[in-house]
């Protein structure tokens, strides 16, 4: 069963915690705390980020992180491979004809799965978090 792990979910919440927060530069104790994001693990998630040139930084007083582009530009895909190892498609060599079909078969599984991740924006989260919201919301 494929599943996501605990770094790539906390790391799209943080993101995801930036992209909606009014702040120019977001504290790291504070994504932290409002995320419920263990803050040792949070660090390390954000220099994976920043390595991989979705985040920026700004030290000193009123610094934090923030993105570095735009959540249109920055996808699911891009996330995944900035904070896991990601396997690639098989390159084993086997003239057997049912190893061929079934490797054949996962492969283009694979690139389909990578198709939809690039797809997906920071964005189009951030709409389903505030559509999330909404619902939230009481109105007297």
């Amino acid at each position: 069963m494929l599943c996501f792990s605990k770094k790539i979910k906390y790391g799209l919440q943080f993101l995801l915690f930036l992209d909606v927060d009014s702040e120019d530069y977001t504290d790291i104790q504070r994504a932290s705390l409002s995320c419920d994001i263990p803050h040792k693990f949070l660090e390390g998630i954000a220099v994976s980020l920043k390595k991989k040139g979705i985040l920026e930084v700004k030290r000193g007083a009123g610094g934090g992180y923030r993105l570095l582009h735009p959540a249109k530009e920055i996808t699911l895909g891009q996330i995944v491979e900035a904070l896991d190892s990601v396997s690639s498609k098989s390159t084993v060599k086997n003239n057997e004809l049912t190893n061929q079909v079934v490797e054949e078969t996962l492969n283009s599984t694979i690139d389909e799965f990578w198709k939809v991740m690039h797809n997906i924006s920071l964005h189009q989260i951030q709409q389903k978090y505030y559509e999330s919201a909404d619902k939230l919301m009481y109105y007297i």
